[in-house]
């Protein structure tokens, strides 16, 4: 089999797209030419596309970076569990100590998920019988326990960069805790029965947000747990959203249990260095929000769930959210960048996740839902038989 010597390069790559990967991989053995023309990334992460909704190279190990071996190390992985013979195919640990209900889990290593399995998978717990332990998610093992705590331990964050494990409990107790050893660094006490922890600021440099039941929010040094300042957010309001930008400079505050409550975006630095000034922040121009989240893929990019303060339809708005300096002013921004109007048959979602910088995830009931932020349906499945409780995006 010859090579076509008239045909140039872009019209080799164009035959080639239209190939699906056993036939691109046999092209590759005819010469050096083709050989090198399949390797080309765009044609593998069209495979990869096509053949999976979300692929996220950059969390691959080092031995799967090319799209190429994305694609072989996840093929060859699903045909390993597909044909289902555990130790010869894949491994399954089961995970066991804990002596009540598991609250929540993250992972403590810097990289979550490994092809190779070459380095050490850490994965912290707390649960409800007042501990919180770390484990080798690969051997299965339980590497440390804290002590029992005085009251169940409902949420944890971790901070992989400097090992460090953060909790609270439902007495509204927070504690920092060596990721490596177990051991007990720093305690702050908010005596409330409820709240929610985020972590902003540079790796380098993070620091802890609280938001407690009375709308109050607490910006803390990581890992001494000191306050840096205390701001009302809202009076005596339920924070249930409390949601940091991936730059870490933006912070979305919010209750969906209060309609006539606005949403307010803070940003980092009038929480971490507070002056005597009002902290800066803006309230997004939308209804009764329901939920948000931030888009991975931009600085600073948040999509809204609200209901029209118009038609009371429920609708997803998307921001992008800025700042601007004008004299000695600094004012935040929230320019609109699409909106649009759900369809009746996702009128009750429930959890909303973001993808990339444009794609947007209801969960909806049994089912979930895929749009663009201008509204376009791209996917819906129904697989579940029972409510999703949450979706994990990669």
């Amino acid at each position: 089999m010859g090579t076509p010597a008239a045909l140039p390069l872009d019209g080799l790559l164009h035959v080639f797209s239209f190939l699906e990967a056993p036939d691109l991989l046999r092209a590759a053995q005819v010469d050096k030419v083709w050989n090198e023309a399949a390797e080309y990334a765009f044609l593998w992460r069209r495979l990869s596309l096509s053949r999976w909704t979300f692929c996220n190279i950059s969390q691959a190990s080092k031995g799967a970076q090319t799209w190429k071996q994305y694609y072989l190390h996840r093929s060859q992985l699903e045909h390993q569990m597909a044909r289902g013979r555990p130790s010869q195919d894949f491994t399954c640990k089961a995970i066991s100590g804990h002596e009540g209900k598991i609250d929540g889990m993250a992972y403590l290593s810097a990289i979550e998920h490994r092809f190779d399995g070459q380095e050490k998978s850490v994965v912290c717990t707390v649960s409800a019988d007042c501990t919180v332990r770390a484990w080798n998610v690969q051997e299965g093992t339980q590497i440390w326990s804290s002590s029992v705590q005085p009251a169940p331990l409902r949420s944890l964050l971790t901070v992989p960069e400097h090992q460090l494990v953060i909790t609270r409990d439902e007495q509204g107790t927070i504690k920092v805790w060596d990721g490596q050893t177990g051991k007990e660094q720093a305690t702050f006490i908010t005596h409330s029965t409820w709240c929610n922890l985020v972590l902003c600021g540079v790796p380098e440099n993070p620091f802890l947000t609280v938001a407690i039941t009375e709308g109050v929010l607490y910006t803390l040094t990581v890992p001494c747990l000191k306050e840096v300042s205390r701001v009302t957010a809202f009076q005596n309001c339920h924070i249930d959203l409390l949601l940091c930008s991936p730059d870490k400079n933006w912070l979305l505050v919010g209750s969906t249990e209060t309609p006539d409550v606005l949403a307010e975006v803070f940003h980092r630095d009038s929480l971490t260095r507070p002056s005597e000034d009002k902290p800066l922040s803006n309230s997004l121009p939308v209804g009764e929000c329901r939920n948000a989240s931030w888009a991975p893929r931009e600085a600073a990019r948040l999509i809204v769930l609200h209901e029209d303060r118009t038609t009371r339809n429920l609708s997803v708005t998307t921001f992008d959210i800025a700042s601007k300096r004008s004299k000695n002013k600094v004012e935040i921004l929230a320019q609109q960048v699409a909106s649009f109007i759900l369809p009746e048959s996702s009128r009750m979602p429930h959890i909303l996740e973001s993808h990339g910088s444009d794609i947007i995830l209801l969960g909806c009931g049994s089912g979930m839902t895929i749009f663009s932020i201008t509204g376009n349906l791209l996917a819906s499945f129904q697989d579940h038989h029972q409510t999703i409780t949450s979706i994990w995006v990669v």
